[in-house]
């Protein structure tokens, strides 16, 4: 919830720009979200009635995932500039170690709450759906800043080779 409280209150400013320069969201950003909302209510759906009792390894892997995940979305929050006039391109923080770290921070905490409440084998449907609706949001929104910034978003891509999922894409 807290997650979705502060990717909202870090859309606000990306919605007011897009009502006043009168952009279309494409179909691509908007299909991709749907499927992560999907994702994300497909992990709610599988939680039982009873209290949480997840096993050794999966309450570690959230132990884990969960702080990391946290941490990387506030680091990606705090890395844009706060006085930055404009839609410049954030090249600094998190997003010199990966192009896109808010995908891989709220992956995180997609996994680390589907460890802890639903069956193992029912995670993999909402991953899945999570990692498809992430590579189309992504392809659309790479593709505008390489519109936007050729030269400078060129340069960024050959010194950040990964996306969202370091040492995978």
């Amino acid at each position: 919830m807290v997650f979705a409280i502060g990717a909202l209150a870090g859309a606000l400013p990306w919605l007011r720009r897009q009502a006043v320069t009168m952009r279309p969201i494409r179909a691509a950003v908007l299909i991709g979200t749907l499927l992560q909302v999907m994702a994300a209510l497909a992990v709610t759906k599988s939680m039982g009635s009873g209290p949480l009792r997840p096993r050794t390894f999966e309450l570690a892997g959230a132990l884990v995932l969960a702080p990391l995940g946290a941490a990387l979305f506030i680091w990606a929050l705090r890395s844009a500039p706060r006085d930055a006039q404009g839609d410049p391109l954030i090249t600094a923080g998190a997003y010199s170690w990966v192009r896109n770290p808010i995908y891989l921070a709220f992956l995180a905490m997609l996994i680390a709450t589907g460890l802890l409440v639903s069956d193992g084998i029912k995670l993999i449907l909402p991953v899945l759906l999570f990692l498809v609706g992430s590579e189309l949001r992504i392809a659309s929104e790479e593709a505008e800043l390489a519109e936007k910034f050729p030269d400078t978003y060129a340069m960024y891509r050959k010194r950040v080779r990964w996306r969202y999922l370091p040492g995978l894409r």
